[in-house]
Order: structure tokens, then C-alpha cells, then sequence
């Protein structure tokens, strides 16, 4: 028998600003919980994250939480943690009802297993939400999603790194991409990445990887790479990024800031690559490059 489930549980509940809400969340996940609600309005310039603990949860992790935030933040103020206890339920359902169908690109719908796809022709994505990331509604996930659903074409060969959940890699398959291979460093990702495949029954042939670039390295060229990552992960990789993007082919740089892009851009036409352009969604940046 597994063992029992917590009867209450803690909701914490902090609001952080949104460029450096992917940190806290990948922080809060590799410590303490991947039971986690975002909550992100247009504009708005905070995302708020709500967690959940077992009420008998080990160590101060207000405590741990607050002393990884001063060294993001500096000197500014440091957000609050608020919490309350609540039933088991309670989370359960809180956690199903953030999760709603949406539309991107006109025709891309994404949703979670429990439901049901909206009236009307598009493409449907489920997606299996037990991650902060990968279900479409961050901004570098819907800037790519954009790109790939007026680029894929039959038979395409497809590189996804930091695939996460495996989103951009079910909608290349749904578009007639003829082979897929996703690689991430993270197990949690790679699980989820593995579940996302079979529930949208994946039918071309791919490769699910755990690792980095390096898992690439005897890879025939792709037609399209993307790499959802961030600055510090990319710039290393720009050269072998552009090896492994076949000539006339596209490569997707995602996962940064404004402030990221003057290196980036600088490393890609240092590799003769200028032929690109941005994509601006709130604080993140897309960078489209057509391989020379």
C-alpha cells in the first residue's frame, strides 16, 4: 500500500516580478514541491506562485526561500510569503480549476487531460500539467508555438531543447513533422515530457533524451532546432546550435530578456548568422534566425 495521503496541507502564496518568476519556480520545485499554481495577467508586472507543503513538511522554508530571493533581488524589498492550512481536497481542486483550455495561434488549443477541447477545427494539444512550465500560457512557450505552427511542414526534422513538457515537439508532430527528438536536463521534465507524448498518441519517430546539447553531438542537421532555454545556456551553444540547423533552415532562440539580446545577437553574427528577427511578448524575447 502507498503511503497515506496529508490530511491539510500549507498554501503558501508569494508574488514575484515576472523575470524572475522562472527562478523561484524552478527554486521552489527543486526544494520543496511541484504542487504549484501561477497566476499571470497581461501586463501585469508581478506573477503571482502559490504552493502547496505537507502540513508536516521538514525544515523553514520561508527561511530557505527568502535567503535564494535576496541573492536575486539585491537590496530591493523582498516579497512576502503568506500561507494558511487547508484540506487535501482543497488543493486538489484549487490546482484543476487554474488549469483552462486556451487558444494560441488562432488554431493551437491547449489543455489539460480533464478537458474537454472547445467547438470548432483546431489543433489539440493535452497536456498533462505537473510542471510550472510547458502548458503554453508563458510567454517564451507562446512565442515559440507562433513560430512553429507557420513554419512546420511534412516530414521536417525537429531539435527541441529544453522541450520541459514536450508542447513544441506534440505540435510539430500534429503539423506532419517526420522525426522529433527532445532533450532536457531535468528528469521531472523528462517524465512529463514522456506521459505528453503518449496521451497525444505521438506517431513520428522521436527520441526523448535526458542530458544537454551534447546529447546531439553525432545528429544529422535538423530543418528547425529550438531552444527554450536561457541566455547563460544558448550563448555557449551558438555555434553548435547553427551546425545543427541545416542551411535554410530555422532556428528558434527563446527563454530571454531584453537585456539578454545584445550578446545574443552579437554571437550570431559573429557565427554569419543576420538574418533574424525578435518577437516581443511582455518582458520575454524570441530571437527567429534563418539559417544561412
Amino acid at each position: 500500500m502507498g503511503e497515506a495521503q496529508p490530511e491539510r496541507f500549507i498554501e503558501a502564496r508569494i508574488d514575484v516580478d515576472r523575470s524572475i518568476a522562472d527562478a523561484v519556480c524552478n527554486f521552489i520545485i527543486d526544494n520543496f514541491t511541484r504542487g504549484m499554481i501561477l497566476e499571470e495577467e497581461e501586463q501585469a508586472p508581478t506573477t503571482g506562485i502559490t504552493f502547496y507543503l505537507p502540513e508536516s513538511f521538514e525544515g523553514d522554508y520561508k527561511a530557505q526561500l527568502s535567503s535564494y530571493l535576496r541573492e536575486i533581488v539585491g537590496d530591493r524589498e523582498l516579497p512576502a510569503v503568506r500561507e494558511r492550512l487547508i484540506k487535501n481536497i482543497e488543493w486538489v481542486q484549487q490546482y484543476r480549476e487554474s488549469i483552462r483550455p486556451f487558444v494560441l495561434a488562432e488554431d493551437v488549443v491547449v489543455r489539460p487531460p480533464w478537458e474537454n477541447p472547445p467547438e470548432g477545427e483546431f489543433i489539440d494539444i493535452i497536456i498533462e500539467p505537473k510542471m510550472a512550465f510547458g502548458t503554453g500560457s508563458h510567454e517564451t512557450t507562446r512565442s515559440c508555438i507562433g513560430v512553429l505552427r507557420g513554419r512546420v511542414k511534412q516530414g521536417d526534422r525537429l531539435l527541441d531543447l529544453g522541450t520541459g513538457s514536450g508542447i513544441l515537439s506534440i505540435l510539430a508532430d500534429k503539423l506532419g513533422a517526420g522525426y522529433l527528438k527532445a532533450v532536457d536536463y531535468d528528469e521531472v521534465a523528462i517524465d512529463n515530457c514522456k506521459e505528453n507524448f503518449e496521451i497525444n498518441h505521438v506517431a513520428a519517430p522521436h527520441e526523448i533524451a535526458l542530458g544537454t546539447i551534447s546529447r546531439c553531438d553525432d545528429d544529422e542537421p535538423y530543418d528547425i532546432v529550438v531552444a527554450n532555454i536561457i541566455k547563460s545556456t544558448i550563448l555557449p551553444w551558438i555555434d553548435r546550435l547553427v551546425a545543427l540547423t541545416r542551411r535554410t533552415g530555422l532556428l528558434v532562440l527563446s527563454g530571454l530578456l531584453q537585456e539578454d539580446l545584445a550578446e545574443i545577437l552579437a554571437a550570431l553574427e559573429k557565427a554569419r548568422q543576420d538574418h533574424y528577427r525578435v518577437i516581443e511578448d511582455n518582458a520575454w524575447r524570441t530571437v527567429v534566425v534563418e539559417r544561412k
